[in-house]
């Protein structure tokens, strides 16, 4: 065992004692007491819940809920709107929940956690005065159905970030709005020039396309998913701005027509879903994001922002995917700053490196 509390399933010894089903399993070093551990069929290893021989009940979750909230609200200066359980990162693994006003939105991956929603709901509610929780599945195959604790009407809100608000529906796709790009989308507003044209690649609910909207350019989205863009000119409206252009489709093959189009534009930024669900799929994943950064900067006239949300591949590997992208679409690029990650209520422990997924980088172009 490690300061990551993540045990892997091949160091257990006794292989016949790992239960059928999830659990809460107690663990043993040479007849010695080590640790409570979550037991998830399936997952390649057991994580640690907790290092004593406790119950692990309301006043369990209370005080861990408590101190994840303290950190954030006490030390990080957030407020309203935030990461309040990031798993691991805040020893509840398997458990995430966002927090958007007085609504809270968790998911869930393991059956065991599944039981243990209606206490979380009663701390959230006593520490930070959450009204409504919706819960989901993490992914497809949790088996766990979405629900509703609290009041059920109100899973709609809005949100403030930067110079941008936002209109949150908790009961949309993942946690209705992701707010791992917070610090990012407000940077972006240091770069824009009133009357850029920015394009904004799988743009969602059009988190970085607002923010550069509020700062007077001409903003164009693409997304696979109509209701996410129907939220997204929502959004425009909500800050009032006017113009813009949201485009249903496939990402690449939309910027291959706004390349034969002749088109162009100031700042491009690229914000896609995980390419890589495991590691097999690693080398089809940097395929896309060559190409996706390729014709990123086809179309670029002077900023580049690119993403990568991947687990499975790190942070030299991808900047070294757009490096190659720059040298095929022949774009000199000169990075902004540092390395770019999650904002900080999505907690990195040192010991745990999986909890850092996103990858972020600003990129001056040179035509």
């Amino acid at each position: 065992m490690n300061f990551s509390r993540i045990i892997y399933k091949n160091a257990i010894i006794n292989k016949e004692d790992i239960p059928e089903k999830d659990d809460i399993v107690y663990l043993y070093y040479k007849n010695k007491f080590i640790a409570q551990a979550l037991y998830v069929k399936g997952s390649p290893c057991i994580k640690i819940l907790t290092l004593k021989k406790e119950d692990i009940d309301r006043d369990f979750f209370y005080r861990r809920i408590k101190r994840a909230i303290e950190y954030r609200e006490k030390f990080l200066g957030f407020k309203n709107t935030y990461r309040m359980i990031y798993a691991e990162g805040d020893y509840l693994p398997c458990i995430v929940l966002d927090r958007y006003n007085n609504i809270g939105s968790m998911q869930i991956s393991s059956k065991v956690m599944e039981k243990y929603a209606p206490v979380i709901y009663e701390c959230v509610e006593e520490l930070a005065g959450i009204t409504t929780l919706y819960i989901q599945g993490a992914k497809k195959g949790d088996r766990i159905k979405p629900r509703i604790l609290g009041d059920r009407n109100n899973v709609e809100t809005i949100i403030e970030e930067g110079r941008g608000r936002f209109k949150v529906n908790v009961s949309g796709h993942k946690t209705g709005f992701f707010l791992d790009q917070r610090d990012n989308r407000i940077d972006i507003e240091k770069y824009v020039r009133e009357g850029d044209r920015v394009l904004d690649v799988c743009c969602y609910t059009g988190g970085f396309a607002v923010h550069c909207g509020v700062m007077g350019a001409e903003v164009w989205g693409i997304d696979i998913s109509k209701k996410a863009l129907e939220v997204a000119e929502e959004n425009m409206e909500l800050n009032d701005i006017k113009d813009y252009h949201l485009i249903h489709g496939n990402a690449f093959d939309i910027m291959r027509e706004l390349i034969e189009d002749g088109e162009s534009f100031d700042i491009v930024i690229l914000d896609p879903p995980s390419f890589t669900k495991t590691s097999k799929d690693v080398k089809n994943a940097l395929r896309a994001y060559n190409t996706l950064n390729y014709l990123a900067l086809k179309l670029c006239r002077r900023m580049l922002v690119t993403c990568s949300c991947s687990h499975h591949i790190d942070r030299e590997t991808f900047k070294n995917t757009v490096v190659s992208s720059s040298l095929r679409a022949k774009r000199e690029i000169k990075q902004i700053g540092g390395y770019r990650t999650q904002s900080p209520d999505h907690v990195i422990t040192m010991a745990n490196k999986n909890l850092e997924y996103l990858k972020c980088l600003f990129f001056a172009v040179e035509c």
